[in-house]
């Protein structure tokens, strides 16, 4: 941009209007920022004129969490698929795997390292079996310590240094295949864009529109549109250095499913603080779901063909 459009466009902010190439995304001005630190964070990433090289991001690794057991499982059908826990976990995997071979695909440079809490040795003769299907380098490792909280807290701390983007995951997301393409696609494209890191949570949640009502900006993207957020579950793509440069919001996710501390591991006692600093997007429809109840399924998504086409 050159002088003359920059004075221009300074003057027209005042207006709410701003200046942009055609392909760029423009964001007017919320007119009252209070209380809305997260949104006031998305238009200030979104106000520069600049194009930002962004080469830390075309590494792309998966970490997903996995405990499947008879502790875990013994008894237990899914209210949604009727199906039994381990034949439901393991199902919501496949559909991870079959996303991550679309993305392999599709030239992202990819790797899934599975984050194993005790799954018993025929569970974990499935996994490799789902493994070795993988067009990508892939390893599971058991966990140093049992436990929700410890396998949450130690998958974002092997994350720290990585320098790549992160696709952290839990065993009951079932994905479409496009879902880490299209994430990751959108997520170079804003950075390109702003310069910024941001957050990517697969799918919306029926809470924001009964409980949050916070308001949001959304974009248009190639397949679909994205609409900023500041509350999400532990499952995100984000980038290592946002791991690490802010690691005080991730230390106290150890307590997750420790009764007497869980409340210190809660998503709003943790990462949500992460929205005070980046941009967060969820995209709509949902390229992923949180198969885990009726509640936590995103508004207006048939998930039951991808569920099908998960067998």
């Amino acid at each position: 941009m050159n002088e003359a459009l920059r004075i221009l466009d300074r003057l027209l902010k005042k207006r709410g209007y701003s200046i942009k190439r055609h392909p760029q995304y423009n964001l007017l001005p919320l007119k009252n920022f209070n209380n809305l630190e997260a949104q006031k964070k998305v238009y200030e990433s979104f106000s520069s004129n600049k194009d930002f090289e962004c080469d830390n991001t075309d590494k792309i690794e998966i970490y997903l969490r996995t405990c499947i057991n008879e502790k875990r499982t013994r008894g237990i059908h899914s209210e949604l698929t009727k199906v039994s826990l381990e034949e439901h976990l393991i199902r919501c995997i496949h559909s991870l795997v079959l996303a991550v071979n679309h993305a392999a695909d599709n030239g992202l440079k990819i790797s899934l390292v599975i984050f194993d809490d005790r799954s018993d040795q025929d569970v974990l003769d499935k996994l490799n079996q789902l493994c070795d299907k993988l067009k990508c380098e892939w390893l599971i490792k058991t966990t140093k310590e049992t436990g929700q909280g410890a396998s949450l807290h130690e998958h974002f701390a092997y994350a720290k240094d990585r320098e790549a983007l992160i696709y952290f995951c839990e065993d009951d997301y079932l994905h479409v295949s496009s879902a880490i393409s299209e994430m990751v696609y959108f997520y170079r494209k804003v950075y390109k864009e702003t310069g910024s890191h941001i957050l990517i949570h697969p799918q919306e949640h029926e809470l924001i529109y009964s409980q949050y009502y916070y308001p949001s900006y959304i974009l248009r993207g190639e397949n679909r549109r994205w609409r900023t957020i500041s509350n999400a579950t532990h499952t995100f793509l984000t980038h290592s250095n946002v791991v690490k440069q802010y690691w005080q919001y991730f230390e106290n996710t150890k307590y997750v499913g420790i009764k007497e501390k869980r409340h210190l591991g809660s998503e709003k006692k943790t990462t949500n603080y992460l929205f005070n600093h980046i941009p967060g997007f969820s995209p709509i429809p949902a390229v992923a779901v949180h198969l885990q109840s009726e509640e936590s399924l995103p508004p207006f998504f048939d998930w039951k063909p991808l569920w099908e086409q998960s067998k």
